[in-house]
């Protein structure tokens, strides 16, 4: 069902002068995201609610594309793309003006109206220009503006935002859409031409029911059966649904995420997206060039399974150039696809039929969209970024599923049957794959999502309940994570302890212990590492980033109390990046406050830790420990030499006392402790018998308590 070739020179600036006010509505679609938390803030309210009038937009796409796929074999594209043009320019200054989220709202849904229609004619207009071998090639240039709206509309929207406010990048689109809507009137998309008999083959079936679509274009029954028409038709619609709710859903929330997780600025998310979308761009162009050599439904369909595959990966990654490459992968899968994809959607039905199937087609995918945005805003409050990519992916598997079965009409189908033999081989593969790499990971990813045990989530006591004078304080770690505590000033001593807590602990782990102290004359401070307690994070690294957070303790009190010396203690993984920490602090200057360090039941080495659990529990260590350890290290961007606590005593100046017990069987104290202690140079040793991993205290608290003040005294006297 292809026209001749149309595209000739006198359509290429037509299409250009299309591709620019589709470039302008889909700049207007993808920078509120971008620019969510600025717009929150002027309109006084929450982020994950602006990040909803995505939906708003979507629902109004939608509307107006299944009103155009009614009577569109009456439209006359020019005219239609100048009324859009309209539409558009009054939807940005009510966006711009508006006083309150319910008129920015107002803004947003009438901005879907001219967007829903927009992106329909100009996708029709493009396929009318050209034959179905060559189609991929000119789609090219709807999949750049696709890709080039968030790679040059998002960092320009975001840089307008860091230079003046939101509501001038409203203005600025509504600009380009006059300058572009009267171009695109000027230079006008041809319109369908309707195929004679003779010029195509086509099925008895297909012919009448082009006939009646001619003289029954308005009726709805006629626009239901266009849309159900075969299995390619009805795939082809569930396809737009899954394949833009999958994008979108994940594009709306990667911003907010890249400023929640990892603190970044306005400009520096609008600088990834540009250089992400940098890598998208080129494979729009190449997608569409691609296909058109080696079939468009193996391109969409390969093309899926990477993109879901990877959508899953992307969020187990620290900030890291390897999240950036994986962002990169991800925004390259979705480019990919959409070149061939509506080439091969437009080839499914009639040229005349073009504009109201690709409204049709809009229809489901502005519906996907809406339901995207918003279950994956209800997923990302409770799950993050990793529920929201959960959502994404298995919307990219629909996507995938759908286009498969939509025969190429080149005849490149890549599903064959194959022998049982192959078959097997690939399961076999597959089920290895799973053993050796995915248990790893997936243990990696729940072991670096570590939170607060249950237990202590829930409790409300503070040192109040013990008539401990304290104070609710807060500060921020070198690496923008923000850390809440308690305070408690010294009373008769000029020493005050930073007290560190461990894996899945909170500050409770180390209150009593602290109340204890305090009691005796000292400071205290206690707080919640990364990830912890009430300081959020989006991971725990078992203690090498979380080093930092030590050192902003330390420099918090230091500025709190600055005529104190310091104690620097930590249990368990507090211990061991209480010793980092010390290693560290001891290489600046004014480190002359630090007069002694308390490790309790400190790892060797990260290293060491994951092998010696991974003999606990009966696991292989060859792979499984060596994996475990490689993936923690790389998605959290350190290097596994560096986590070795081994190394770091002996960089330490400063008195240690190492705190153990002889029942301790997850950090021994014949293989633990003892080389630890041996490789310091000033040092003591306190032992309890009978005491498990991090419960010396608990098993001896008079003594633990006795025992470290006689250690602070004595290092206060060196």
């Amino acid at each position: 069902m292809s026209l001749p070739n149309q595209t000739t020179k006198s359509h290429t600036p037509a299409i250009i002068a299309a591709c620019l006010l589709l470039l302008t509505a889909l700049t207007d679609s993808h920078v509120v995201p971008a620019i969510a938390p600025q717009i929150a803030s002027g309109l006084s309210t929450s982020k994950t609610l602006i990040a909803f009038s995505i939906s708003a937009y979507a629902v109004a796409a939608a509307t107006i594309a299944i009103t155009l796929a009614k009577y569109s074999s009456k439209v006359v594209i020019s005219r239609w793309l100048l009324v859009a043009t309209g539409i558009f320019v009054v939807a940005a200054i009510i966006t711009a003006s508006a006083p309150h989220p319910a008129i920015f709202f107002i803004g947003r849904t009438i901005g879907g109206f001219a967007g829903g229609l927009i992106s329909a004619l100009t996708i029709s207009g493009i396929a009318n220009a050209a034959d179905y071998g060559t189609r991929g090639k000119q789609m090219s240039g709807v999949a750049v503006c696709y890709l080039l709206a968030p790679v040059l509309g998002v960092p320009l929207g975001t840089f307008i935002v860091s230079m003046s406010t939101w509501r001038v990048v409203f203005l600025l689109t509504l600009m380009a859409a006059l300058t572009s809507g009267v171009l695109s009137h000027f230079y006008p998309l041809p319109n369908a031409i309707a195929k004679k008999p003779d010029q195509e083959n086509e099925t008895n079936e297909t012919n009448e029911i082009n006939e009646t679509s001619k003289t029954e274009s308005s009726s709805w029954t006629v626009l239901w059966r266009l849309a159900t028409r075969s299995p390619a038709t009805r795939r082809g619609i569930l396809g737009a649904f899954f394949v833009s709710g999958g994008l979108v859903g994940f594009v709306t929330y990667l911003g907010i995420w890249l400023s929640d997780a990892f603190y970044l600025q306005p400009t520096q998310i609008g600088l990834i997206y540009a250089l992400v979308g940098g890598t998208a761009v080129v494979g729009a162009v190449l997608g569409g060039i691609f296909s058109d050599r080696v079939g468009k439904q193996k391109v969409i369909v390969q093309s899926s399974k990477a993109m879901a595959l990877f959508l899953l990966i992307l969020p187990t990654f620290n900030w890291s150039i390897t999240l950036f490459i994986l962002m990169s992968i991800v925004s390259s899968c979705a480019a990919l696809r959409v070149a061939p994809l509506q080439a091969l959607v437009t080839e499914i039905v009639d040229p005349i039929e073009r504009p109201g199937y690709i409204a049709l087609r809009n229809t489901a995918s502005q519906i996907g969209i809406a339901l995207a945005v918003a279950v994956s805003g209800q997923v990302y409050i409770s799950y993050g970024i990793a529920g929201v990519c959960l959502v994404s992916s298995l919307l990219t598997v629909g996507a995938w599923y759908s286009i498969q079965a939509i025969p190429d009409p080149e005849g490149k189908l890549i599903f064959t049957k194959k022998s049982w033999q192959k078959q097997t081989f690939r399961a076999a593969t597959i089920l290895l794959i799973t053993i050796l790499v995915a248990l790893p990971w997936l243990l990696s990813f729940f072991v670096t999502k570590a939170g607060t045990r249950p237990d202590e989530r829930v409790r409300k006591d503070t040192p109040a309940q013990q008539s401990v004078e304290y104070q609710d304080v807060e500060f921020q770690s070198a690496d923008g994570n923000k850390l809440s505590g308690w305070y408690l000033p010294s009373r008769t001593e000029k020493i005050t302890f930073v007290l560190t807590h461990g894996l899945f602990r909170s500050r409770y782990e180390m209150m009593d212990r602290g109340i204890d102290l305090w009691k005796k004359g000292y400071g205290v401070l206690l707080y919640d590492l990364r990830r912890h307690g009430k300081s959020p994070a989006e991971f725990s690294t078992l203690g090498f980033y979380e080093r930092n957070d030590v050192i902003a303790a330390v420099k918090f009190v230091r500025k709190k109390t600055p005529e104190n010396k310091l104690v620097l203690m930590g249990v368990s993984m507090g211990a061991a990046a209480t010793l980092l920490a010390s290693a560290e602090l001891a290489q600046q200057p004014d480190d002359a406050k630090i007069i002694a360090v308390v490790s309790e039941s400190s790892f060797l080495s990260f290293k060491d830790t994951i092998y010696h659990h991974s003999r606990m529990a009966k696991i292989p260590e060859i792979p499984f420990a060596f994996l475990l350890t490689n993936l923690i290290a790389w998605r959290m961007n350190f290097s596994v030499n560096d986590f070795d606590i081994l190394n770091t005593v002996k960089k330490i100046p400063y008195p240690i006392l190492f705190i153990g017990g002889t029942a301790d069987k997850r950090m021994p104290t014949e293989t633990v402790l003892e080389p630890l202690y041996q490789a310091t140079s000033k040092k003591s040793k306190y032992l309890v018998n009978g005491s498990t991993h991090g419960r010396a205290y608990e098993t001896e608290r008079e003594n633990y308590i006795k025992t470290l003040i006689d250690f602070i005294r004595e290092a206060e006297k060196n």
